[in-house]
């Protein structure tokens, strides 16, 4: 019998600097607003030596677990998944859809109750130009 690996979030971070920094400069990388990164995410089954060596954040959504973060801050589980939510929302709805449903609910806004019929209603404007 064949163990199912659980499903990984891997973000890879590529430092770059923004768009005018003058970065032939001497010192230029030192100031934190002349660099930006560009994101990328994966989901992998099971992880390999690679995606340990080189993924800035990865998140274990079978287990719900922060695996390493690459960042040193201490964001929970929660907090990590609601951003790659955010950002992501196509793939990781996707791929949690999947694996558990119930979790990802409890992210997703509820609809708003329904609104008092006197805030619903509005006057019709006619927006046709005139002819003369």
């Amino acid at each position: 019998m064949t163990r199912i690996k659980d499903i990984h979030l891997l973000a890879f971070y590529v430092q770059k600097p923004r768009a005018g920094v003058r970065n032939f400069e001497a010192g230029w990388n030192k100031n934190p607003e002349n660099i930006q990164y560009d994101e990328r995410i994966e989901f992998t089954r099971g992880l390999s030596n690679k995606d340990r060596q080189y993924a800035g954040v990865i998140l274990n959504l079978a287990t719900k677990k922060v695996i390493y973060n690459k960042f040193g801050n201490q964001k929970t589980f929660d907090e990590l998944f609601k951003y790659f939510l955010e950002a992501y929302p196509k793939y990781v709805i996707n791929v949690m859809a999947q694996l558990d449903m119930p979790y990802l609910e409890q992210f997703i806004p509820k609809e708003e109750k329904e609104l008092p019929e006197s805030a619903c209603t509005s006057e019709t404007v006619d927006e046709t130009p005139q002819t003369q």
